[in-house]
């Protein structure tokens, strides 16, 4: 009989929220923060330039490209140097990005599909973002939180979901990793030789030429039965 899934891994941003709206909203509340208390870098930067400044940051230090925190720290330190202000300043508007980046508003079976899932599982969530799972008050519904910040990597890298795996003390065969994005997601859980399956809830096309998930769903309330099939199908005893 093959191993039982203890673990179920959760993408976030655009798997148990939509990202999008979030992102933007963060951005221009810590752009609102700037214009108040530090105006002359508002004034000589907009949040295209600010974005755009972080890019070029990130290619000229890979060291800090998957951590988007660290990537915006240092980024804010340097322009507060340039415009004259105390570093501690710009630390205070990162934490205004990252207040807003966490107020998040979960798909509406988020609650009920993690609550249930708990009963049978741990859960983990292993996400490239920056989420902090606690201010976004979801962090009760996790074991485990990865994020680049922890791994030094980012999805696809299979070392991600090594690092989850040696934290949990499971192997790739009890984990079963759910995202929303065929290349982060699924093609990173292939690398590391766990099961994924795809939350496709636009009813999109999957990429061609790409290594499939072993499941397809639009809701997360397909997954129990999902992951029934799967234990079912590994615990079948092979035919003579």
């Amino acid at each position: 009989m093959s191993s039982a899934i203890e673990l179920l891994c959760f993408d976030l941003d655009d798997t148990l929220w939509e990202a999008g709206p979030v992102l933007q909203r963060a951005e221009e509340s810590q752009y609102a923060w700037l214009e108040e208390h530090l105006p002359r870098i508002a004034a000589a930067h907009d949040i295209g330039t600010l974005q755009a400044l972080r890019r070029r940051l990130a290619r000229e230090r890979p060291a800090l490209a998957h951590d988007f925190t660290a990537l915006r720290r240092v980024a804010m330190a340097e322009l507060c140097a340039r415009h004259d202000y105390d570093p501690a300043l710009g630390e205070a508007a990162v934490e205004a990005f990252l207040d807003a980046r966490s107020a998040v508003m979960p798909f509406e079976e988020v609650d009920e599909v993690l609550s249930d899932l708990r009963r049978n599982y741990r859960l983990a969530s292993l996400t490239n973002g920056n989420v902090d799972l606690v201010r976004a008050g979801l962090a009760r519904y996790f074991d485990y939180m990865l994020s680049p910040a922890d791994t030094g990597c980012s999805k696809p890298d299979p070392r991600m979901f090594e690092a989850l795996m040696a934290r949990a003390g499971v192997a790739a065969a009890a984990m079963v990793h759910i995202g929303d994005d065929p290349w982060y997601d699924v093609e990173g859980a292939h690398r590391a030789q766990v099961r994924a399956v795809w939350l496709n809830r636009g009813g999109g096309d999957w990429p061609e030429g790409q290594r499939r998930a072993q499941a397809e769903i639009a809701s997360l309330r397909e997954l129990r039965a999902v992951l029934q099939g799967m234990q079912d199908r590994k615990n079948e005893t092979p035919k003579a």
